[in-house]
């Protein structure tokens, strides 16, 4: 049977434009964004040209290969495999709960594949490089494979001289060391040309852009960079070591530039335990709270938080009598808030809750620029102050401000663990648990907010873990009271002109 024509390259179009026209961007862009399909295609295209023929040749061959009924969800996770950045993206687009259940469930594998899919080579290749660096290490018999990644694989060794618990080896593949490498490579040179973008896009899209395909290209190399992983885990280690709730792996000896050894904390993987309805309302908030709130409201100069935390990377280990205890994997991808940043972002929630335009004093902290002029009005149809202040932080992104990378991370982990949350829980609400939580806050807030009354120059954001000045919520409960009244008093004047007309 020949293969469909659409697929077949004509003297009209080269192998990255078909490619192109398989994935249908469009179907993957909301309408609000639809004017930026050209831009977006057109990027896509001259990503694919930077690879050479023979790269094309066995994509298009991937292609033809696939029913003619397969849909875009189902060419774009195939031609995933192929290509690293490809994959992260539809990582993130198997998370968006705006896209259909069915595209979603065809790019859902993608998160997590199971470890029967490592070849047979792949162990051969961990295990040389283990024992060269720790000869006293076996593969583990009974179960070696743990886990494989878009980038790396993840194999359990026992240490031959004693009884000791097992160690899991993360290790990169080869080719997808000189894959990520050169993809790497690839988005930096288009970030490079990304003014040519702006004389059709406009300055600030192009400046934009730019920054974000540098940041796409810094967390492929960090999904290689195996001593920044390490330290991501010490330093998520002493973040989270007084909650008996989360355990995070040890290192294991010093990092090698393939791989990292870590202690093997066994678990189940968070979306397919056997949990009862109870369970799952826990574990949601215990994912919400640990994951997001607290780095926000640390009360530390500085807080670190995953920045990845899809699926595959949460396992839970549940006990008869306990509370279940959430196992966080993979730090190769982790952000940092200085308590600048985050009292900022506090300040915009404030600003989403009370319905006020935030100021362009907060946006410049949020943005960490000396810009005086900054405005942007609040968005609507977001559903509550939470999404709203990180739709605000897009917006800027999307305008060409300067949007800390930090900022886009914890964005992007927001969105993420939204959800999860609602898998486990559909009744989860992401600003209600929020709420119960900052009451928490401030309740542990009260003496200080005492003695700022009576020593108003202790009244500094740096003195409260929210990051709130008393002066700060009195202004904005007082303003939030005037709308009211004055809200009031109008419906009251109306009622009042319609029973005179009546009469």
């Amino acid at each position: 049977m020949p293969p469909p024509q659409h697929i077949l390259p004509s003297k009209d179009k080269d192998a990255a434009a078909v490619l192109v026209e398989l994935l249908k961007p469009g179907a993957w862009i909301p309408p609000a964004h639809a004017r930026w399909l050209p831009v977006i295609e057109a990027l896509l295209e001259t990503f694919l040209r930077h690879f050479d023929r023979a790269v094309l040749a066995q994509l298009l061959d991937q292609q033809r290969a696939l029913p003619p009924s397969a849909s875009a969800a189902a060419r774009t996770a195939r031609m995933a495999g192929e290509l690293t950045a490809l994959h992260k993206i539809c990582q993130m687009l198997a998370r968006n709960p705006h896209l259909p259940a069915e595209a979603r469930a065809a790019l859902a594998p993608l998160e997590s594949l199971p470890p029967e899919a490592i070849p047979d080579t792949a162990v051969s290749a961990a295990v040389a490089l283990a024992v060269q660096v720790r000869p006293d290490l076996e593969l583990d018999p009974e179960n070696p494979k743990v886990a494989r990644g878009s980038v790396a694989d993840v194999f359990r060794f026992r240490d031959r001289t004693s009884e000791g618990n097992a160690i899991a080896f993360k290790t990169v593949r080869a080719d997808s060391l000189l894959r990520i490498q050169n993809e790497a490579a690839i988005l930096m040179r288009m970030a490079k040309d990304c003014p040519a973008v702006g004389v059709v896009a406009g300055p600030n899209f192009a400046v934009a852009l730019a920054e974000a395909l540098r940041d796409a290209a810094d967390a492929l190399l960090r999904e290689i960079d195996f001593v920044g992983e390490a330290a991501n885990l010490r330093d998520a280690r002493a973040f989270y070591k007084f909650n008996r709730r989360i355990r995070v792996p040890a290192t294991i000896g010093v990092p090698i530039d393939r791989g990292i050894f870590m202690e093997f904390v066994d678990g189940i993987p968070l979306l397919d335990a056997p949990l009862d309805y109870e369970s799952r309302r826990d574990a949601a908030r215990l994912v919400f709270r640990r994951l997001v709130l607290d780095p926000l409201f640390s009360g530390l100069p500085e807080s670190i938080f995953h920045a990845d935390p899809h699926a595959g990377n949460l396992m839970v280990q549940t006990q008869k009598h306990a509370p279940l205890t959430l196992v966080l994997l993979d730090w190769s991808q982790a952000g940092r808030l200085l308590a600048p940043l985050r009292h900022a972002l506090v300040a915009l929630c404030l600003y989403c809750a009370t319905g006020d335009e935030p100021s362009p004093e907060v946006l410049k902290r949020l943005l960490e620029s000396h810009r005086k002029s900054i405005r942007i009005p609040l968005p609507q149809g977001t559903g509550d102050p939470l999404h709203a202040a990180f739709e605000i932080v897009q917006q800027l992104a999307l305008q060409g401000h300067p949007v800390p990378l930090n900022l886009l991370l914890l964005r992007k982990s927001f969105l993420t663990l939204d959800g999860i949350t609602r898998q486990l829980d559909p009744d989860f609400n992401a600003w209600q648990e929020t709420l119960a939580y900052a009451s928490g806050v401030f309740a542990s807030e009260a003496v200080a907010r005492t003695l700022s009354i009576q020593f108003p120059w202790l009244d500094r954001p740096d003195f409260y873990r929210s990051g709130l000045p008393t002066r700060t919520l009195a202004a904005h409960f007082a303003g939030t009271m005037q709308k009211r009244f004055v809200h009031m008093h109008k419906h009251c004047w109306r009622v009042s002109e319609i029973r005179a007309m009546l009469r």
